[in-house]
């Protein structure tokens, strides 16, 4: 999730509110820093700061319990990326540390990506992995799910199209894209509130196809009852940091 600089008003609001209520900086020499807020409950807002010290960029993340093993392949640049923003391109459960094989290829954002600039690639890594849906279906069980008229209906319990790596049409997209579609099967879910904003949201460890997946929603783009045992289906942004 990259912004303009300048940030519009209201995520301007927040970067400052970031940089200023910190609690950690982190340093890239020569290029900028890092400063992230964590208000609570997991939520956590990265600031980012370039050499002069002026504020560039915002992004956001979930501090979460689910982790899923992944062979980094590349890092990825967008074109309105700030000098602090990046990206991974990775394969999920990786055959054999190869580049190319695995159960399937994905991008994700990585809101400290310039901290990993000596990382020498190709590597194998964990990465804890927060999904941020545009849209969320919730489904008691399979049959549920089946019966329903979205797209998850043709799709397995446990499943990933790694949407932001391909356009239907075009083929294979470069630079890739954090996007992700998948379904998968809930763990655990509660609902939080966000310290910052004084909203609340869902959140659910979620178990699908390479591993597990923190997912973050907004309740209005909830669709049904999110609970344990469940299956949800979503689209998603992801967001990850490496272990």
């Amino acid at each position: 999730m990259v912004f303009p600089s300048p940030l519009p008003p209201i995520l301007g609001s927040f970067a400052v509110q970031s940089a200023k209520s910190a609690q950690q900086n982190f340093s890239v020499p020569g290029v900028g820093s890092y400063r992230l807020w964590s208000p609570g409950n997991g939520v956590e807002l990265w600031a980012q700061l370039d050499k002069e010290n002026k504020l560039i960029g915002l992004n956001p993340h979930f501090s979460g319990r689910a982790w899923m093993q992944v062979q980094l392949v590349k890092h990825v640049a967008h074109p309105k990326d700030t000098v602090l923003d990046g990206a991974f391109y990775a394969w999920a459960n990786p055959h054999g540390g190869t580049t190319t094989d695995g159960y399937y290829p994905f991008c994700f954002s990585s809101p400290d990506h310039r901290l990993h600039d000596n990382l020498k690639l190709p590597a194998e890594a964990s990465v804890q992995l927060a999904a941020f849906p545009d849209r969320f279906y919730a489904y008691d069980d399979e049959k549920q799910m089946r019966s329903s008229g979205h797209w998850t209906k043709d799709m397995a319990s446990e499943s990933c199209i790694p949407s932001g790596t391909f356009h239907p049409k075009t083929g294979i997209l470069d630079p890739p894209n954090p996007d992700i579609m998948f379904c998968g099967k809930v763990r655990e879910a509660s609902k939080l509130t966000n310290p910052a904003t004084g909203l609340q949201f869902y959140w659910a460890l979620v178990r699908t196809l390479g591993g597990e997946l923190d997912v973050v929603a907004d309740p209005s783009t909830v669709s049904g009852t999110i609970k344990t045992g469940g299956i949800v289906g979503t689209r998603s942004w992801m967001s990850g940091r490496l272990k």
